[in-house]
């Protein structure tokens, strides 16, 4: 289905830039290029940046996604046709899988999830069963979920949530995406991205934690954390008081200990494991325990969150106040280790092609805002003028085009095609 489609085959018969290029078999009656003979456009070709495959490639995937994916209690073959797509573009030998159920086949079960659970951990799952009703097949996989990495592997033979987290993140951002892409079906991708922001965030997910008392299961060995989360789980209770049950009690509380939304991340991972793959549980327990809270995205305190956020200011500072289209921020798994938490993530912002900044974190949720702090501080402040002559911007807005190429501009307004 997929096959003729590939990253290579991206490339546009165009001009010497991609405003005057106009699909194959189309009569141009107006516009810029009318006077074009068909030897012309046959011998200019214009060749897309990277950022636009990259852009198409991610569409064509999402474009499979929406044309199968049903609202609905969710089956595996929804997302076949996606993962086909992935398959294709990313053409590599790490990623065979062609249906979703190859993704639970390629899973080995680690020793200390099939072992024998003891009664400590028995009576854990019995405990978390009564605030979510999900019962585990291997109870040693939820203990795992709790196991803060200051606690040591030979107490019960078990790592630390860590693993998990990191799963759990990502697949928690699906079931957000997916509420927020058919709950606001018109609003544009920053949009979308930066009211993703207070969803995603510790301060949200430590207040879930508590608010389900898993605070009191996590298994750690550090006298200053216990302080730490004791201090939080009072101003989160006090402020959730305060607000009479409005949704958004959580967002005016200082920051949490970051264990507390770790264990969410990681008990979403583990149900997800442990059901084999079914994101029928992922989606369940959004349902219950978080949906509720994002009913209406239009809050004052989202919309303040969203548009207070680092990552949110620097996108806006960079494309709206400087004028600049060839930004973005990236972020990729490195081999540096950061002693006790595992490999860090690096993010990094992109200015024309260039990295100007980065930082790293133990997740790109850590590191974006890291290394959006550290723009911001380089980049407020600028003019227009020193931006531009200082990151090789030479971006040019709409009003700028008609100006300088003699009212040429005008012309794209109006694209009048017809089928010959």
């Amino acid at each position: 289905m997929y096959s003729a489609f590939s990253p290579s085959f991206v490339k546009y018969t165009a001009n010497a830039t991609s405003r005057t290029w106009y699909p194959e078999g189309i009569k141009l009656l107006r516009g810029k290029g009318l006077n074009k003979s068909d030897s012309d456009w046959l011998n200019l070709s214009h060749n897309l940046a990277d950022k636009s495959v990259a852009d198409v490639c991610e569409s064509f995937i999402g474009a499979a996604f929406m044309q199968h994916h049903k609202s609905e209690r969710w089956m595996p073959s929804y997302w076949d046709e996606a993962v086909k797509a992935v398959k294709l573009f990313a053409n590599s030998d790490d990623h065979k899988m062609q249906k979703w159920s190859d993704y639970f086949a390629a899973y080995v079960k680690p020793k200390y999830q099939m072992g024998e659970a003891t009664a400590s951990q028995l009576d854990l799952a019995k405990n978390v069963e009564k605030v979510h009703p999900y019962h585990f097949k291997h109870p040693r996989l939820l203990r795992s979920a709790f196991v803060h990495p200051s606690q040591p592997f030979i107490w019960e033979n078990i790592p630390n949530y860590q693993r998990l987290e990191f799963l759990g993140d990502s697949l928690l951002d699906m079931a957000f995406i997916i509420h927020l892409f058919y709950q606001y079906p018109a609003k544009d991708p920053q949009w979308l991205t930066e009211h993703k922001t207070p969803m995603v965030c510790n301060k949200f997910l430590g207040a879930v934690c508590v608010k389900l008392g898993w605070h009191t299961h996590i298994r750690q060995n550090t006298a200053i954390l216990s302080s730490q989360i004791r201090d939080y789980v009072n101003d989160v209770k006090e402020a959730e008081r305060e607000h009479n049950g409005a949704v958004d009690y959580w967002v005016g509380v200082s920051e949490p200990p970051k264990c507390l939304a770790d264990v969410v991340e990681a008990f979403i991972a583990a149900i997800f494991v442990d059901s084999e793959f079914d994101f029928n549980v992922v989606q369940d327990f959004f349902n219950m325990h978080i949906k509720s809270y994002f009913v209406d995205m239009t809050l004052e305190a989202y919309e303040n969150f969203a548009s207070s956020h680092p990552t949110t200011r620097l996108a806006r500072l960079i494309t709206i106040n400087f004028g600049c289209n060839e930004f973005r921020q990236d972020a990729m798994m490195t081999e540096v280790e950061i002693p006790g938490k595992g490999k860090a993530v690096a993010a990094m912002v992109m200015i024309h092609g260039k990295v100007h900044f980065y930082d790293i974190g133990e997740s790109g949720r850590y590191a974006r805002p890291r290394v959006s702090r550290k723009a911001l501080e380089a980049l407020e402040g600028l003019p227009p003028y020193e931006f531009r002559s200082r990151y090789g911007c030479d971006c040019v807005d709409e009003g700028e085009g008609v100006a300088q190429d003699g009212g040429a501009a005008e012309h794209e307004k109006i694209k009048d095609v017809r089928m010959p």
